[in-house]
């Protein structure tokens, strides 16, 4: 875990605490709030001066959806409501995307205001849209099943209760 330079430079307060022995690293970690290892990491190796750097763009590494991220946001701006679950879908059989379902969520769920704000949807809106599921009268039905120990399949609603 790489630590922000705040936070880093919360726990670097600590150091001469542990090292005096007025505390553990797990009560410097219970009022940090880090694991226990990461205070160890920290504190225990001699330090640098500055906070440790993240790359320039702030992460370690490159993701899979990167690469797929304009192909998402041009689905998004299409469709503003399209899914996270369908978007996977069309990735990996149109497009030979091999990352998670997760990864997909996650963009989609920081790439969405981006691209409302980008169509001119005010936060507001965009929370009042939802995708309303309508079909014509007579062209689907439901029904609900149950099932008795030892014999066939009947309405729920013509349950009998067992003749003595």
């Amino acid at each position: 875990m790489v630590l922000d330079p705040h936070r880093w430079l919360e726990l670097r307060r600590f150091r001469g605490l542990l090292e005096s022995g007025a505390m553990s690293l797990s009560e410097i970690a219970r009022e940090t709030g880090l694991d226990r290892k990461t205070v160890r990491k920290y504190l225990s190796a001699p330090g640098p001066t500055s906070p440790p750097r993240r790359s320039p763009t702030g992460r370690s590494r490159a993701r899979v959806i990167d690469e797929f991220a304009p192909l998402v946001d041009s689905m998004l701006r299409a469709e503003i409501l399209m899914k996270a679950a369908v978007i996977h879908e069309r990735l990996t059989a149109e497009y030979g995307f091999t990352g998670n379902y997760q990864r997909v969520k996650l963009y989609v769920q920081d790439a969405r205001p981006r691209i409302a704000e980008e169509l001119s949807i005010t936060p507001q809106e965009l929370a009042g849209m939802h995708r309303r599921f309508e079909v014509v009268p007579g062209a689907q039905a439901q029904a609900d099943w149950a099932m008795r120990a030892g014999s066939s399949p009947t309405w729920a609603s013509r349950r009998s209760t067992p003749s003595t």
